[in-house]
C-alpha cells in the first residue's frame, strides 16, 4: 500500500495534486491548515480514499484534531500537532508519548512547515512539511508486510 502524507497547504491545492498523479498512491492523509483544499483534492480523485485532521487554523472544521487508525495491518495516529507543542519542543517527547499511549506505530504530524522523518525505537515519527510556498513537500509511506517504510518529497 502507497500513502501520500500532506499538510499545511493554507489555500493551495495544486502542489497535492500533482504529486498524486505523480506518486498513484492508494490512500492519501491529510494533516490539517488547508481543509478548504480538500473538495479540489476530492473532486480531482474521487475515488481515492482520503482522511484527514483538522489544523489550528482550520477555524470552523468539523474534522476530528486526532485520528487513530489502522491501514494495511499499521496503526497510525494522526494529528497537527500544535497541542503538542511540537514548535517548541523540538524532541517532540508529548506527541511520542500520545502516540504509544495509542499503541501506534507511526506518528503523523504537521505545523512546523518543516519536513522531518526518523525513527524513534520503534515507532515512525513523519512531518511532511508544507504542500505550498517556495519549495513545498509531502511525505510518501509504503506498508509491505506489515512493515513500513517513509520518505519526504517535493511537491
Amino acid at each position: 500500500m502507497k500513502i501520500c502524507v500532506f499538510s499545511d497547504s493554507h489555500g493551495s491545492s495544486i502542489q497535492m495534486k500533482q504529486a498524486v498523479r505523480r506518486e498513484k498512491p492508494d490512500f492519501v492523509l491529510f494533516l490539517g491548515d488547508g481543509e478548504r483544499d480538500l473538495p479540489a483534492l476530492r473532486q480531482a480523485f474521487p475515488d481515492l480514499p482520503l482522511q484527514a485532521v483538522r489544523g489550528n487554523c482550520d477555524v470552523f472544521s468539523e474534522l476530528p484534531q486526532e485520528l487513530v487508525l489502522t491501514l494495511d495491518g499499521v496503526r497510525f495516529f494522526l494529528t497537527h500537532g500544535h497541542r503538542y507543542g511540537v514548535k517548541t519542543d523540538r524532541r517532540l517527547e508529548s506527541l511520542k508519548d500520545a502516540a504509544r499511549k495509542n499503541k501506534a506505530q507511526a506518528v503523523l504530524f504537521g505545523h512546523t512547515h518543516e519536513a522531518f522523518t526518523e525513527w524513534d525505537g520503534g515507532l515512525l515519527i513523519l512531518n511532511p512539511g508544507t504542500a505550498r510556498g517556495l519549495r513545498p513537500t509531502g511525505g510518501v509511506l509504503e506498508i509491505e508486510g506489515g512493515r513500513i517504510a517513509a520518505r519526504l518529497i517535493d511537491l
